[in-house]
């Protein structure tokens, strides 16, 4: 595979699917510990600062993926905000000649004091995890968070004019009976509601086959509330499709069905975790260091042809359910970046 200096093919699998969505963790850190998420505290050592990219280095990689035609990048975690002065990072991008869109994913529990300030960074939007409107229930999904912090980041970022999504993971006999108040919740403060599938991610659940509710489930128990069909995904801005509100006042709901309606056929995002390893998929085990590329004096070039080379042989399908996949379940989408 040939470059040229400064001027890569844009990124694309052998597939065909073409690729304009980075997904940049910043931190394998959170303050909370989901239980789908990360494992518990202390069960594993989490990366130190040397180990993560440095700011500069995010900045770099973020470039030569700008160049070869990615549109969107999205600052992850972990927990994104964890991270010392993410912002400055966030202003970093958005000032380059050709910037991307710069968005996040968020707990929101530090949203409160930082929503006005990462968007006069240039933020554009944030996607915030609530998983339940009942501060007990809350505090036992999160290992112990504490759910008006998080609410007070939602209002902040609506109030710092952000595009504000909320994605709740739902969990059959946990949150299930919530669907409605969630929606409701979300639709009172002008923002979409997003429900996602659960994933074999975070603690085992081979034991637990239950816990997946199918999105047509959740479809059937909001009833009245939406449109009969389900609407495509929007171009670009990742896996969700989204269902109308049946009143006709533009409202939305979208639905995230990894487990039961695959997406990966139409997949346009590549992920780079917090120690600097792509992976093509939140499923795959194989991953190209760029970190080590980069502080080995590897050219802009050579971070390509990397990209390049760990979506060339992207499988078709993200293999969730297979054996050698679910072997490796109980590692924490915090570590892989979400």
């Amino acid at each position: 595979m040939a470059f040229e200096t400064g001027r890569w093919p844009r990124l694309e699998d052998a597939r065909g699917r073409r690729y304009t969505y980075l997904r940049l963790s910043v931190t394998d850190r959170c303050d909370l510990a989901c239980r789908y998420c990360m494992p518990p505290h202390g069960e594993r050592e989490h990366a130190t600062r040397r180990e993560l990219l440095s700011f500069e280095e995010s900045l770099r990689v973020a470039a030569v993926f700008v160049e070869m035609g990615v549109r969107r990048i999205r600052i992850t975690g972990g927990e994104p905000l964890v991270r010392k002065d993410v912002g400055r990072l966030i202003g970093m991008i958005t000032r380059m000649e050709q910037a991307p869109e710069v968005v996040m994913t968020s707990n929101a529990t530090l949203l409160g004091q930082r929503a006005e300030t990462l968007a006069a960074a240039g933020l554009s939007g944030v996607n915030i995890s609530l998983d339940s409107l009942d501060p007990e229930r809350f505090a036992e999904m999160t290992r112990g968070g504490e759910l008006g912090r998080v609410l007070a980041g939602v209002r902040a970022s609506i109030a710092a004019g952000l595009e504000v999504k909320l994605n709740t993971v739902v969990i059959g006999g946990q949150n299930d009976d919530e669907l409605e108040e969630i929606v409701d919740f979300a639709w009172g403060l002008g923002i979409t509601p997003r429900f996602i599938e659960l994933m074999p991610l975070g603690q085992r659940r081979r034991e637990q086959p239950g816990h997946v509710v199918p999105t047509a489930t959740i479809i059937e128990r909001l009833g009245s509330k939406l449109h009969t069909e389900v609407g495509s995904s929007v171009s670009g801005r990742g896996p969700a499709r989204y269902i109308e509100a049946a009143d006709g006042s533009g409202r939305r709901v979208g639905f995230i069905s990894a487990m039961t309606d695959e997406f990966c056929g139409d997949c346009n995002r590549v992920r780079l975790n917090a120690l600097g390893e792509i992976r093509a998929c939140l499923a795959s085990r194989k991953a190209i260091s760029l970190r080590d590329l980069i502080r080995s004096g590897a050219s802009d070039d050579r971070l390509a042809w990397a990209a390049h080379w760990a979506l060339r042989g992207k499988d078709l399908g993200h293999g969730f359910n297979d054996a050698a996949v679910r072997e490796h379940e109980n590692v924490g989408m915090s570590l892989i970046g979400g």
